[in-house]
C-alpha cells in the first residue's frame, strides 16, 4: 500500500497518474534505515543525497516527493527551495538537545521536526507525499478546467484551438522528413521544447505555476524566454 492517503490514492488512480512515491533524504543517515523499511514495505522509493545540489536535482526529477533532513542542512535546503520555487514539504530531523532550533526550523518553513524515536515517521512521510500529490491534482484540476472553458466556447461558435489542452498526449509540432530534412537532432528537440513550454504557459495561470509544472525556477524559464525572444522565435 503506497504511503499516500487511501482517498488521495484513489484519486490520483481516477486521473491516471502515478501513485508511487519518493523520498529524498540528506544528512539523516540515522533514521534512513527506518526511512528504508517503511518505504519498501509500500513500495515507495528512497533516494540517499550527499550535498544540497543532488537533494535539488533528485526533487526535480519526481512529482511526489519530500524530503527529510538534518537539522544542520534544513535551513539552507529551505531556502534553496524556496529560491528555486520548488513546492516541497521538508521534514527536518533533529536530534540536538536545542528546543529553539526546532522551533527556528518550522519559522523558517519546515513541514515538521521531529527527533528519532518520538515522531510517527510513517505518518510524518505520508503527510509530506500527501503535499505533493495534492499540488499535483491541484494542476491537473486547473488543466481539465482550462478544457472545459475551450469546449464551452468552441459551442458557442469559437474556433478550436488547434494543439490540444492535454500535456499528457501533446504532439510535437509537424518537421519535414526525408534525406533532405532541415533538422537535425538538436533542431527537432529544440523545436518540440519551445512548443511544449509555450504551452504549458498558455494552461498555467502563471510563470511560476509554469515554472513548477516544468521542474525548472523562474529564473530559468525567464531567461529562456529572453533567450528566445532575442533570437526572434
Amino acid at each position: 500500500m503506497a504511503l499516500v492517503s487511501p482517498e488521495i490514492e484513489a484519486v490520483l488512480k481516477k486521473h491516471g497518474m502515478a501513485v508511487r512515491g519518493h523520498v529524498v533524504t540528506l544528512g539523516c543517515a540515522e533514521v534512513l534505515p527506518a526511512i528504508e523499511q517503511i518505504c519498501g514495505e509500500s513500495g515507495d522509493e528512497v533516494t540517499q543525497v550527499d550535498s544540497m545540489p543532488e537533494a535539488i536535482k533528485a526533487l526535480r526529477q519526481q512529482r511526489i516527493v519530500t524530503v527529510v533532513v538534518g537539522a544542520e542542512h534544513a535551513g539552507g535546503l529551505i531556502r534553496q527551495l524556496n529560491a528555486e520555487n520548488l513546492s516541497v514539504g521538508a521534514i527536518a530531523f533533529d536530534n540536538s538537545e536545542n528546543e529553539d532550533r526546532g522551533a527556528q526550523l518550522r519559522a523558517a518553513g519546515a513541514m515538521d521536526v521531529f527527533h528519532q524515536g518520538q515522531h510517527d515517521l510513517r505518518a510524518l512521510l505520508r503527510r509530506g507525499l500527501d503535499f505533493a500529490a495534492l499540488l499535483q491534482l491541484e494542476l491537473a484540476h486547473r488543466c481539465e478546467s482550462r478544457r472545459l472553458t475551450n469546449r464551452e466556447l468552441e459551442l458557442l461558435g469559437q474556433p478550436p484551438e488547434s494543439m490540444s489542452d492535454d500535456l499528457s498526449v501533446f504532439q510535437p509540432p509537424p518537421l519535414p522528413v526525408g534525406p533532405l530534412s532541415v533538422y537535425n537532432l538538436e533542431e527537432a528537440s529544440e523545436a518540440f521544447e519551445t512548443a511544449y513550454i509555450d504551452r504549458v504557459q498558455q494552461l498555467c495561470n502563471s510563470a511560476r505555476e509554469a515554472a513548477v509544472f516544468l521542474g525548472v525556477s523562474s529564473a530559468t524559464l525567464s531567461r529562456r524566454q529572453r533567450r528566445e525572444s532575442a533570437n526572434g522565435t
